[in-house]
């Protein structure tokens, strides 16, 4: 069996993804976790209670006073050296956790790292059928225990279980062929770019898109809104799936960007994709050159896109 990976979880002090205070690591080898570390820490360029949201803070318990006096995160990143074991990253959410290491490194004027990963959440969507897929109701429907849950430790801990038991499930001897078996790819970031790890499909046919809902609520914010996707968004949530939701509240699911686009979401927006010369998608592309040359369409990241679905 070469069932290996590390699983891992991150607490941020605020909105910012950039802004860890706790990270933790399960080492699993051969399918069994052999090592276990939970590390507090200050964010990059954190200076006192300020930089801790109340929010934030309600949800994990993590205080400025707890972490004051601990190294920052580039230091706990280096010690573990998670790139150097040589094995995939998996993560609940992995977009939003993956986001964390990418904007933290950039916080702390650090390069990017090679890393393969995949996400519990889009295998979960391939395995189960459920009514969420957050960590709580993931573990229910397998019978995994999760004590303390926004804790990072426990967090990884069971991430780590869920992928176990959908290898086993799945008679998968690695994660290879887990996720060649339910259709989904590895997500990827290297120095200079990342790709998300998705289920495998193929672009909706213009003839496909759905049509917005007649009876729609006309003070939905989508509501009468052109709308384009690209790259992958958050969650797994399928590109399909998100264009069904836009018809439901009214709004209009387009292929491409066009003159009458409202809003162009990208999966999986960095700032550094809003520079000029910056590599981007073409759909991205054009919606820049649009705006440089006076046009209204607005481009939002995949993740304040999806809190219109809900």
């Amino acid at each position: 069996m070469s069932i290996d990976f590390v699983a891992i979880d991150f607490e941020t002090a605020n909105s910012f993804r950039g802004s860890p205070c706790s990270l933790a690591a399960v080492v699993v080898r051969g399918g069994e976790v052999v090592a276990e570390y939970d590390r507090l820490m200050r964010p990059p360029d954190a200076s006192g209670p300020d930089d801790f949201d109340e929010m934030n803070s309600s949800i994990h318990g993590i205080t400025w006073e707890m972490v004051e006096n601990e190294p920052e995160f580039i230091d706990i990143w280096n010690e573990l050296k998670i790139p150097d074991l040589g094995i995939p990253l998996v993560a609940h959410y992995a977009a939003f956790d993956l986001g964390v290491i990418r904007d933290a490194l950039m916080a702390s004027d650090c390069s990017w790292p090679e890393l393969r990963y995949t996400c519990s959440v889009v295998l979960a969507r391939r395995v189960l059928s459920l009514p969420s897929y957050t960590l709580p109701y993931v573990t229910n429907a397998l019978g995994i225990s999760l004590f303390d849950h926004h804790k990072a430790l426990a967090d990884a801990r069971a991430c780590a279980e869920v992928l176990l038991r959908f290898c086993r499930d799945s008679e998968a001897g690695s994660l290879d062929d887990l996720l060649d078996k339910h259709q989904v790819r590895w997500g990827q970031i290297k120095a200079d770019e990342w790709n998300g790890s998705t289920r495998r499909q193929t672009s909706t046919p213009r003839s496909q898109l759905p049509p917005p809902r007649e009876n729609a609520d006309p003070n939905h914010f989508l509501f009468g809104k052109k709308i384009v996707i690209t790259g992958a968004l958050p969650g797994g949530v399928l590109r399909k799936e998100a264009q069904q939701r836009i018809a439901h509240y009214g709004g209009i699911p387009q292929a491409g960007v066009t003159s009458e686009t409202d809003f162009l979401v990208v999966g999986d927006l960095d700032p550094r994709s809003l520079a000029p010369g910056a590599n981007v998608s073409a759909k991205l592309k054009k919606a820049l050159g649009m705006r440089a040359n006076g046009g209204a369409v607005e481009i939002i990241s995949g993740m304040d896109f999806l809190a219109y679905l809900d």
